[in-house]
């Protein structure tokens, strides 16, 4: 296993494409050479959604490191730790859209991201001065009604895929306390 490329992020900027409010986080390796990549800004909030995630700082380091994530194939993290579909020969490795269960997604998913920083790139601030991630920190953004609304297209993405249409339409929004989630 080789050693990750430590990434330093060296700041942080704002920007509107096509209508949609985007951050722009730009990095430097230790060879001295920057790269840059943006996302929208609800990102943040699809990621806290998607995978049942509250501390903003996880959320924020998932979405530093995902770049990195080579693709889903039978011998990535997931799969080495046993979060497959199936125990058959057709056995893939867990994902958002094909996971039984949120909790079973963000086990994957946080396998990935903690293989990423070992073996491929560590994204991080600088060890001294003023963190450029403040910022979004700071305006992360995330609603708890939008980001109720996304949890529910992403549970519905998931059964659809699984087991076919619903039964029955989704309708008006219940409060997440009546919601029993996996």
């Amino acid at each position: 296993m080789s050693e990750p490329s430590i990434r330093t992020v060296d700041f942080v900027t704002e920007r509107l494409s096509n209508g949609d409010p985007r951050w722009g986080v730009h990095e430097v390796d230790q060879d001295g050479k920057g790269h840059g990549f943006v996302f929208p800004k609800s990102t943040l909030e699809w990621r806290a959604a998607e995978y049942g995630l509250t501390d903003v700082d996880e959320i924020l380091d998932m979405i530093l490191h995902e770049p990195y994530i080579p693709d889903v194939d039978r011998d990535d993290a997931a799969a080495r730790a046993g979060l497959v579909t199936s125990t058959g020969p057709d056995a893939e490795p867990i994902t958002l859209t094909n996971a039984p269960s949120t909790s079973d997604a963000l086990a994957a998913h946080r396998l990935r991201i903690a293989e990423v920083k070992r073996s491929h790139a560590h994204v991080r601030p600088p060890g001294k001065g003023a963190d450029p991630l403040a910022v979004i920190r700071a305006q992360h953004g995330i609603d708890p009604e939008r980001m109720r609304a996304k949890r529910e297209a992403v549970d519905v993405a998931r059964w659809a895929q699984k087991y076919g249409g619903l039964p029955v339409a989704p309708t008006a929004f219940v409060s997440s306390s009546e919601v029993l989630r996996a």
